[in-house]
C-alpha cells in the first residue's frame, strides 16, 4: 500500500488533511514572496482565485493586484 492510501485509510473517509496555506503578500516585503521559480494558486484583490507563475522575482500577473499566494503540494509527492 503506497503512503497515499495509507493516508486516506487513517482518515476513514478518503480526504486527505490541507497541505497548505495563504501567505500574505506585498511586493515590498521580501519575506511576503515565494522562495522559488513555479506555479502557485494566487487571490487578486477583487477575490478572483487562480494560478499565476512567480519567476524567481515577480508574478507573471502584475503583482500590485496579487494579495495572497499558496503553494499547493501533490498528495502524490
Amino acid at each position: 500500500m503506497d503512503e497515499l492510501q495509507n493516508i486516506e485509510n487513517q482518515q476513514g473517509n478518503g480526504v486527505l488533511p490541507c497541505v497548505s496555506h495563504w501567505v500574505s503578500f506585498d511586493f515590498m516585503k521580501l519575506e511576503t514572496r515565494p522562495q522559488k521559480y513555479g506555479k502557485y494558486l494566487i487571490c487578486r484583490k477583487d477575490g478572483k482565485i487562480h494560478w499565476e507563475t512567480w519567476n524567481g522575482s515577480g508574478w507573471a500577473y502584475n503583482h500590485n493586484e496579487i494579495r495572497y499566494w499558496a503553494e499547493i503540494i501533490s498528495p502524490c509527492g
